[in-house]
């Protein structure tokens, strides 16, 4: 069977590019993240958020049951003053799964996260169940400097499952300051990171046939490729999406920036978040799907 014409085309589009692959060769950083903003592709991805057999967006129900119990049990007594419902901030907050369990428990909560269809779906149900949520719609790469000034102090903010590692140091030390700043005197930032040695640091691939996926809704060849780059620590994570009936082809890429532990320390040091404590997995679940947590506060 001869291939079509948009066959030929994405076949030599793969043939041509680099393998593996490396990622940050260009200085625009929305190549390197997947279109959480564009419509479509925000809704397929609240699918795979409220999908309870999956972790790949959102954990379980019972891994985040359990991460807010931690929460509730082992940091109450570290939030700063008393006599009123700590203030949480989830960033990245998704549809809010988290924020509805705290409100659900008397906490007031806000969440900011760029992606259309989760974020509609965090306010639906907050609004159903009379929880007091505040869902904002920010990009994390380009926060206002003032945001402290747009909100109530912020007595424990959260930032879960590694997204902190989908960010390069320099967007990091852009947004890290902003969100040090919301915090009140005192008040603890709780990161759930990917330990350096636990990504995987070789070169491989993958594929597999989708009738669907959050990439693409009809039936297309799923091709991955990972390379590492040992001088930058950082994971390129390439996703090829080749559709079955009409051969279009479509590239979407992640990177994964490692850190090891003292640089992460530094990087919040540097905004006046010390005080470091470590925490092992806090549910026990899927090592791939669950990291360690750091636990930081303002001390200035």
């Amino acid at each position: 069977m001869n291939p079509t014409p948009a066959f030929r085309q994405a076949l030599a589009h793969l043939a041509g590019a680099e393998h593996p692959p490396r990622g940050l060769a260009s200085s625009r950083q929305d190549e390197y993240q997947f279109p959480w903003s564009r419509p479509d592709f925000s809704a397929r991805m609240l699918a795979v958020h409220l999908d309870e057999e999956t972790h790949m967006a959102s954990r379980r129900p019972g891994v985040i049951d359990r991460h807010v119990d931690w929460l509730c049990s082992h940091l109450a007594d570290r939030f700063p003053g008393a006599g009123r419902p700590p203030h949480v901030l989830d960033v990245a907050c998704g549809p809010g799964l988290y924020l509805h369990r705290l409100a659900g428990r008397g906490f007031r909560t806000t969440g900011f996260d760029f992606a259309p269809a989760p974020l509609a779906w965090a306010r639906e149900q907050a609004q159903q169940q009379g929880l007091d949520c505040r869902f904002l719609e920010l990009d994390l790469t380009a926060l206002p400097p003032d945001l402290h000034r747009q909100m109530e102090p912020v007595d424990l903010m959260t930032f879960w499952f590694g997204d902190f590692h989908s960010f390069s140091p320099q967007q990091v030390a852009s947004f890290l300051p902003v969100l040090a700043r919301c915090l009140r005197p005192g008040g603890v930032f709780v990161l759930e990171y990917q330990p350096l040695d636990h990504f995987v640091q070789e070169d491989a691939s993958a594929w597999s046939m989708e009738q669907s996926s959050v990439f693409c809704p009809a039936p297309h060849l799923w091709l991955q490729e990972w390379g590492w780059d040992e001088d930058r620590a950082l994971e390129t994570h390439v996703h090829w999406i080749l559709e079955q009936d009409s051969g279009k082809l479509q590239r979407y890429v992640q990177c994964h920036q490692a850190w090891s532990d003292q640089d992460l320390i530094t990087a919040l040091d540097r905004c006046g978040l010390g005080d470091p404590v470590f925490y092992p997995p806090l549910a026990g679940a899927d090592g791939e799907f669950e990291f360690p947590v750091l636990s930081t506060r303002r001390t200035s």
